[in-house]
């Protein structure tokens, strides 16, 4: 696998030089124990990401969410401000989850772009296709939030239990929806390394 040579900022020099094994005509090549490496700690990322997320989602409709709606404190400033804060990470996930799972496709010597032939290119589209639908599952749920501190803001106590309620019955069906997406993309990706 060739590169061409990239101009690295001081402090990202030393990091290229150590991987990149210089050629004589100002192209780079990357040694295979560094590229498997490179693939090694991308996987790791990559499923960390994807823990931290569905953990995430798991933990707040399992343990949090109970808890809330036990002490009835589902409606109250501290749980909207727990779902804002936990929106952060979300985000952060999907994020990581998406840059690793790129570079992991194109990293694949069973990848063909365009190609979809074979088991593991159609489980990869499918695979595709559930992360950008929970991804769009998230985007909803971040606006749902910012309406939920909305009407925080603007909503005397005495109406704010109905209003608040509605949009939080509203994040828990997204949340189990995202749940079930995330549980079927980990069978799709335990089945794409079994192929």
């Amino acid at each position: 696998m060739q590169f061409h040579c990239i101009s690295f900022q001081k402090g990202l020099y030393w990091v290229a030089r150590r991987h990149l094994k210089m050629c004589s005509k100002c192209s780079s090549r990357i040694r295979r124990d560094d590229m498997e490496f490179m693939i090694w700690a991308t996987r790791s990322i990559h499923a960390f990401s994807v823990v931290v997320w569905l953990g995430g989602l798991l933990y707040m409709g399992g343990v949090l969410y109970p808890v809330f709606r036990h002490e009835r404190m589902t409606v109250s400033p501290l749980y909207v401000q727990i779902e804002r804060r936990f929106m952060g990470f979300v985000w952060m996930s999907i994020w990581t989850t998406a840059i690793t799972g790129i570079l992991l496709m194109l990293f694949s010597p069973k990848f063909k772009f365009g190609s979809y032939h074979a088991q593991w290119d159609i489980l990869l589209l499918v695979k595709q296709i559930i992360f950008a639908a929970m991804v769009i599952v998230a985007i909803s749920s971040g606006k749902i939030v910012r309406k939920m501190e909305s009407i925080l803001a603007m909503t005397p106590n005495s109406s704010l239990e109905n209003r608040i309620s509605f949009h939080h019955d509203r994040i828990l069906v997204r949340r189990r929806l995202n749940i079930v997406f995330g549980l079927v993309a980990l069978l799709i990706s335990i089945r794409m390394v079994m192929s």
